[in-house]
C-alpha cells in the first residue's frame, strides 16, 4: 500500500516536472516583442502609403502649375518682342501698345501669384495607441467615470471593436471613440435591440432584435435584415472569427451556430439538455478563445449559474453556481484579460471576477443596478445600468 502511494507520488512529481519543462517563458515574451514591432512596422507602412499618395498628387499639381507658367512666360516674351517692334518702327499706335503692356502686366501678376500650399496636420500618437494587457483588478478601476444617459426606451446592449464602442441611446445608435466622445450617431427605428456583437470577419456590428438580424457598419449604415431561414425568437448573440452564435428566447433555450464565411448558413444547433435543462433560460452567451460562456437561469430553483462550453465539442469545461433569487433582471458576462470573465448580476448588483478555470476571484457591489459590461480597448470598462452607461478607466 505504501509502495503504491510512493509510486503515485513519483508519477505526479514527474508529471509536474514535465509540464514545467515544456513551458517556455521566452516564447511568451518574444511574441509580445514581435507584436509591438509589427505595430510599428504597420504604422511606418501606413505613413509611407499616405506619403506616396500625396507625393503623386503634389507632382500632378506641380506639373500643372509649371505648364501654366510656361504658357504665361511664352505670352510675355511674345508681347515684349511685339512691343519692341512697335518702338523700333516709331508707330504711334498707342491703343495697341497699351493693350500689349496690360497683357504683359497681367501675365506677370499671374506668375507672381502662383503657389502651391500644403497644409500638414501633425501626426498625434500617444501611449494609448498601445496598451499592454495587465491582470484585471477591481482596485485599478477609476472611481470617477463618464456617464451617458439612458432613456426608458434605450437598450443596454453593448459591443466594441478596436476603434469604437457601440451603444443605443434612444432613438440613436451611438459610436463612442477612445476619448469617450460620441463621434457618430444614427437613428435606429427597427425595434427593440436584444443584443449586439462585433464580427471581425464581416467587419461590422451585428444587431439582434426579437426576430431579425442586422449588419451595421462603422458609420452606422445598415439596410434590410438578413433573411432568417430558422425563424426563431432570438435573445443573445456572439461571434468567433468563423461563426455567429445565437441563443433563443424561451425556457429550454437552444443555441444555433451560423457560418460567417457564407450567407450565414446554419452549421450546428444544440438543444436541451446539451444547452440547459427544459426549465432553464439562457440569459446571455459570449465567445472567447474557442469557448462559449452560457449564463443560465433556473426558473424552478431560481438559481443562476455560468457554464463554459467548448465550441469544438460543446462539452462543459466547468460550471459555476452563482446567485439565488426570483428577480429576473439581466444576468450577463463579458470576457476580460487572460481568458478570465466578468459576471454582471443585476439581481444583487454584484460584479464577479471569475478565473479562467471557473473559480471566484473577487467581487464588488456596484453603486447602481448593472445590466451588461464590455471591456473596451483593454483599458476601459463600460458598464450599462438602469439609467446610464458608465465608462471606467483603469488606473496604471
Amino acid at each position: 500500500m505504501i509502495n503504491s502511494q510512493l509510486n503515485s507520488d513519483d508519477n505526479m512529481v514527474n508529471l509536474f516536472l514535465k509540464r514545467l519543462g515544456e513551458f517556455n517563458i521566452d516564447e511568451i515574451t518574444n511574441n509580445t516583442h514581435e507584436k509591438l514591432s509589427q505595430w510599428r512596422d504597420n504604422c511606418y507602412k501606413k505613413v509611407d502609403e499616405i506619403y506616396q499618395q500625396k507625393m503623386e498628387e503634389l507632382n500632378v499639381c506641380i506639373n500643372g502649375i509649371k505648364s501654366k507658367y510656361e504658357e504665361k512666360k511664352t505670352n510675355i516674351q511674345t508681347n515684349i518682342h511685339q512691343l519692341n517692334d512697335q518702338n523700333k518702327t516709331n508707330k504711334e499706335n498707342t491703343d495697341l501698345i497699351q493693350t500689349i503692356i496690360q497683357s504683359i502686366e497681367q501675365d506677370l501678376n499671374d506668375i507672381e501669384q502662383m503657389s502651391i500650399k500644403i497644409n500638414v496636420r501633425s501626426l498625434t500618437i500617444d501611449d494609448s495607441y498601445v496598451h499592454i494587457e495587465k491582470e484585471f483588478n477591481f482596485k485599478n478601476l477609476s472611481l470617477d467615470y463618464l456617464k451617458f444617459h439612458y432613456s426608458n426606451d434605450s437598450s443596454s446592449a453593448l459591443a466594441s471593436n478596436e476603434q469604437f464602442l457601440l451603444m443605443h441611446q434612444y432613438p440613436y445608435l451611438c459610436l463612442i471613440d477612445r476619448d469617450s466622445k460620441i463621434v457618430k450617431q444614427n437613428v435606429w427605428s427597427d425595434g427593440w435591440i436584444r443584443d449586439i456583437c462585433w464580427s471581425k470577419t464581416l467587419n461590422c456590428f451585428i444587431i439582434l432584435t426579437k426576430s431579425d438580424i442586422y449588419l451595421v457598419n462603422e458609420i452606422l449604415q445598415y439596410s434590410h435584415p438578413l433573411k432568417d431561414f430558422v425563424k426563431q425568437v432570438w435573445f443573445s448573440c456572439t461571434c468567433s472569427d468563423q461563426s455567429l452564435y445565437l441563443s433563443t428566447c424561451q425556457w429550454g433555450s437552444s443555441i444555433f451556430e451560423f457560418d460567417l464565411s457564407s450567407t450565414l448558413q446554419l452549421i450546428n444547433q444544440w438543444k436541451p439538455p446539451l444547452t440547459c435543462e427544459k426549465c432553464d433560460g439562457i440569459n446571455d452567451i459570449k465567445y472567447n478563445n474557442e469557448t462559449l460562456a452560457l449564463m443560465i437561469n433556473d426558473a424552478v430553483k431560481h438559481q443562476k449559474r455560468m457554464e463554459l462550453k467548448s465550441t469544438k465539442t460543446f462539452n462543459t469545461i466547468w460550471l459555476l453556481p452563482l446567485s439565488i433569487g426570483t428577480d429576473i433582471r439581466l444576468f450577463t458576462c463579458c470576457p476580460i484579460n487572460y481568458n478570465e470573465w466578468l459576471v454582471i448580476d443585476g439581481t444583487n448588483s454584484h460584479l464577479y471576477h471569475i478565473t479562467k478555470d471557473g473559480k471566484f476571484k473577487n467581487n464588488v457591489i456596484y453603486n447602481s443596478i448593472p445590466y451588461r459590461a464590455n471591456l473596451v480597448y483593454s483599458n476601459i470598462l463600460a458598464i450599462s445600468t438602469e439609467d446610464h452607461l458608465h465608462l471606467h478607466r483603469f488606473l496604471i
